[in-house]
């Protein structure tokens, strides 16, 4: 049976590719998807998920765990004389950065009916294609929302109609940045007082709309070892940078011509300005996507139901539950700065 369930799956990915097979679904029922099956959920989720695409995640091994984090001093090593021995130590310091999932088990639940199987193009055989299909979007939709705006000071996700448990078991990427990560060793700079950051680097944008000047007091917060325009990028929210754009049409020279006409790309200063669904308004952030981990739990489950009173009493086609256990966290708070204030 487990054999099985890992060809069903694994089918089910190859369909999103263009290989025409189907999806058992029998096979759905009650088991535990394997390492390798998780991450090609991970991979289909990237190409759906625009948030998870950019940030760098990973299947974990175990609920809690630890990533070692190094420092970044401007200079670590010491010099020697001819005759002379190498005692003093690096200034490179080390710490961690703590994933924990224990506790954080999230759900959807899949309750397609059968008038909805007559009225799709599936056939019986292939509406396991359809379900897997929806876990993918709508699980990992959600898991994407919980990661940009969990537990955040404002614009959290009970702001946009979630559950106040979500806020409390989370801690997304902007919360992160605000300080509610107390579980990591993080090493800051060389001129970090005590040598720990518990918070990234802010630029206050006084309840004002995006301007220029935002995205260059966000580049002077930003230490200048962290600012290369090849790797790091502004995260907004798409109609915050539909304001900015907006703003950049009423100048009276070959900018403003250019950006009505479409013939502009966005980046001021030479970054990149990304716009992402559902990223908070009053928030952005300036920093590598890699910076923003995402951690998955290798063990991940399915559970179907086709034989209940409610299967039968609301005309069912089965009801199906797709659960896992994640975490967030951001590798480096000195290498981004947070947006605060955006009106």
């Amino acid at each position: 049976m487990a054999t099985n369930t890992i060809d069903a799956v694994r089918t089910q990915n190859q369909v999103a590719g263009g290989v025409n097979k189907d999806v058992d679904l029998a096979t759905l029922d009650n088991f535990q998807l394997p390492r390798d099956v998780t991450e090609e959920f991970l991979e289909r989720a990237q190409k759906e998920v625009t948030i998870i695409e950019m940030a760098d995640t990973m299947a974990l091994e175990r609920l809690e765990m630890d990533v070692p984090a190094f420092g970044v001093p401007q200079l670590s090593g010491s010099t020697r004389d001819e005759e002379g021995s190498r005692t003093s130590n690096s200034s490179n310091d080390d710490g961690d950065v703590a994933f924990n999932a224990t506790d954080k088990q999230y759900y959807i639940l899949v309750e397609p009916t059968r008038d909805a199987l007559k009225n799709t193009h599936y056939g019986p055989d292939q509406f396991g294609d359809y379900i897997v299909d929806q876990f993918i979007e709508r699980w990992f939709n959600d898991v994407g929302l919980i990661g940009m705006r969990a537990n955040a000071d404002s614009d959290n996700l009970q702001s946009i109609g979630g559950a106040a448990a979500l806020d409390s078991t989370w801690n997304g990427w902007i919360a992160i940045a605000e300080g509610e990560d107390t579980a990591s060793d993080r090493i800051g700079l060389e001129d970090t007082p005590g040598g720990e950051v518990d918070t990234m680097p802010v630029y206050d944008q006084a309840s004002a709309a995006p301007d220029t000047q935002m995205f260059n007091e966000s580049l002077l917060t930003l230490d200048s070892r962290f600012r290369d325009p090849d790797n790091a990028v502004f995260v907004m929210n798409p109609d915050k940078v539909q304001e900015y754009v907006f703003s950049l049409t009423e100048r009276e020279d070959p900018l403003g011509s250019a950006v009505i006409f479409g013939e502009s790309d966005i980046t001021p200063f030479s970054y990149d300005v990304v716009g992402v669904n559902g990223w908070p308004e009053s928030y952005g952030m300036l920093t590598d996507p890699d910076n923003l981990a995402f951690g998955l739990y290798e063990e991940m489950e399915l559970d179907q139901t086709q034989d209940t009173d409610k299967v039968h009493e609301n005309r069912l086609h089965s009801r199906n539950w797709l659960e896992g256990q994640f975490d967030f966290q951001i590798k480096s708070l000195q290498a981004g700065v947070l947006i605060e204030n955006i009106a």
